[in-house]
């Protein structure tokens, strides 16, 4: 008896527990996302400032043939980071955690904040590098 009792207790136990964890996994899902995209952004801002450090290297002049692989890949991952923040900021799935998400506005706002101003440090270092070659140059 109490075999067939445990046969029957556990797989119900076992049931219920994992509704349970998937109602705490659906609950827990759009903080989940938006940590995601966060780590998303964050990565791509990393790509694009290292991108911008291997122009600059690039730019020295001292590597011979290298210079212009540093600056062509450089450019590549700068221009992707950007791109990556842009659509991480504009997808689908921002606009799903805007509908679903369940945050407040100023949370969201936070967020797209954060992104612009990934964004507005890529250009500051974009235009730095611009002004720098040319300064370099007309030397």
């Amino acid at each position: 008896m109490k075999t067939v009792t445990a046969a029957l207790v556990f797989p119900i136990v076992f049931i219920l527990s994992v509704n349970a964890q998937a109602e705490q996994m659906e609950k827990g899902q759009p903080l989940h996302e938006m940590h995601a995209m966060m780590r998303l952004m964050d990565s791509a801002l990393c790509q694009a400032l290292e991108g911008a450090n291997l122009q600059m290297f690039g730019q020295m002049g001292e590597s011979g043939e290298t210079d212009k692989d540093l600056i062509e890949r450089g450019s590549d991952m700068v221009k992707d980071g950007k791109a990556t923040i842009l659509k991480t900021l504009a997808g689908s799935d921002m606009k799903v955690l805007h509908k679903e998400g369940g945050f407040n506005e100023k949370v969201m706002r936070d967020l797209h904040a954060l992104g612009d101003r990934m964004i507005h440090v890529i250009e500051e270092v974009e235009k730095l590098h611009s002004e720098a070659l040319k300064q370099v140059n007309m030397k």
